[in-house]
């Protein structure tokens, strides 16, 4: 598949944005429709409701009044159908056969733009995403990302829980709830996307479900406060658990920032793969964690370079040690050019790999076209990756692994972060 016949963008008659990408030799279809919606847009007063609005999207609309109408349709047709909410954004999907796409199409528009929100049910959908929340919450490996991320950005909408407080879920009514759909789910603000066997008629199709969008106004999120750092901040969340799990990081750069491709090719070359130094020293030399990985990740005013690694309870200040003394050697020394080579074509090869799913292209098409407004193409990314040279790589571990810049957050039994706190600064 060429990057030429990757994908097309129009827009329909009520201004909501249509990408379409042709893969005719296959038999289906992801229909996905993205909205520039998350918890980063919410107050404290509503933190969870991004969250708390993708589950009642699937609680019945106008069209298909109860959950059971829509799961029976889309079990019905051997479609699989689901959502995800982030800080920035909020998709929901619909994968099936190619045939069914009409279905598909009927099904989320209505979702979308005449969901009852029914007392009733927002009622009783407290009480399952207050589980979701504990059982997430009861899983240190998921857990740890969102404490790892209130320590970094503070508080402020970018450092709260996606899912929120048991205690701002229970009280959000659904007044609030409309409102908040009100904000936010205009056709200026979201994206349709179909990936997949496509009919000829496709546009046609979009408008025919996507037209009468009602048009709503706009809301800004408040922009991220950077907070200048002076010293490592160091948290610690005491939990019995057999195993302590760690996320030790550094403040990233944007979407927008250039240094985020050299921060891709350092974070595959320190933590990506089962040949990454993270996991040669850590695991293969030392025996100190079964999985160890480094990534970086961006919004749109900041990002996070972040190690995790889920470590012998026993091994966690050696663990530590041996992860900054690896941050600390990139630093010091140039990776070899075969290294770099092998980072360069790992993120190649993944985005081939990656390219051949039809719900991958929908979520990566939907994120860049909501929160850029454009889609980076898969050749426009490599091209960059590609100018990537040993010396940029190290002068990017030598700004970001400066003294006094980390964040390290542990979920484990311990009592105190006072040792943590003196192996940093040492």
């Amino acid at each position: 598949m060429t990057e030429k016949a990757m994908h097309k963008i129009t827009t329909l008659k009520s201004g909501l944005t249509l990408i379409t990408v042709d893969m005719p030799h296959l038999d289906s279809v992801t229909t996905l429709i993205g909205v520039g919606a998350g918890s980063r847009y919410e107050t404290k007063k509503i933190n969870g409701i991004s969250h708390f609005l993708e589950h009642m999207f699937f609680k019945g609309s106008v069209k298909y009044p109860t959950a059971e109408i829509i799961a029976n349709l889309v079990d019905g047709i051997g479609a699989v159908n689901n959502a995800a909410t982030d800080k920035e954004i909020t998709y929901y999907w619909i994968k099936s056969a190619a045939k069914h796409i009409s279905l598909a199409s009927d099904i989320l528009s209505s979702m979308i733009k005449e969901s009852l929100l029914a007392e009733e049910e927002i009622e009783k959908e407290k009480g399952v995403i207050v589980e979701e929340l504990r059982m997430y919450r009861d899983n240190p490996t998921r857990y740890i990302w969102d404490l790892y991320e209130r320590l970094q950005f503070g508080n402020q909408p970018l450092g709260w829980d996606i899912g929120g407080e048991e205690s701002t879920v229970t009280s959000v009514t659904r007044k609030d709830m409309a409102n908040y759909v009100d904000s936010l789910y205009s056709p200026k603000n979201m994206v349709l996307v179909y990936v997949g066997r496509l009919p000829k008629d496709i546009e046609k199709l979009a408008e025919e479900y996507f037209t009468d969008l009602p048009q709503r106004s706009q809301y800004k999120p408040k922009s991220y406060e950077k907070n200048k750092q002076t010293k490592n901040r160091v948290n610690v969340f005491y939990k019995a658990t057999d195993q302590a799990n760690l996320i030790l990081g550094v403040e990233g750069f944007s979407r927008y920032d250039e240094k985020r491709y050299i921060a891709k090719i350092l974070s595959t070359i320190l933590g990506e793969g089962m040949s990454s130094r993270l996991f040669i020293q850590v695991r293969e030399r030392r025996g100190l964690a079964y999985h160890v990985s480094a990534q970086h990740g961006s919004y749109k005013d900041t990002g996070s370079f972040a190690v995790y690694a889920g470590l012998k309870l026993e091994k966690i200040y050696e663990g530590l040690q041996v992860i900054l003394a690896e941050l600390q050697l990139i630093s010091k020394e140039p990776v070899t050019d075969e290294e770099l080579k092998k980072a360069k074509e790992m993120l190649r090869g993944r985005i081939a790999l990656q390219s051949e799913s039809t719900n991958f292209l929908a979520e990566y098409f939907g994120t860049n076209f909501v929160l850029d407004n454009k889609i980076e193409t898969f050749d426009e990314i490599l091209k960059k990756v590609d100018k990537v040279t040993k010396e940029d790589v190290q002068n990017l571990a030598k700004e970001l692994f400066e003294k006094n810049r980390f964040n390290l957050q542990i979920i484990g039994p311990f009592k105190s972060g006072e040792k943590f706190e003196r192996i940093l600064n040492s």
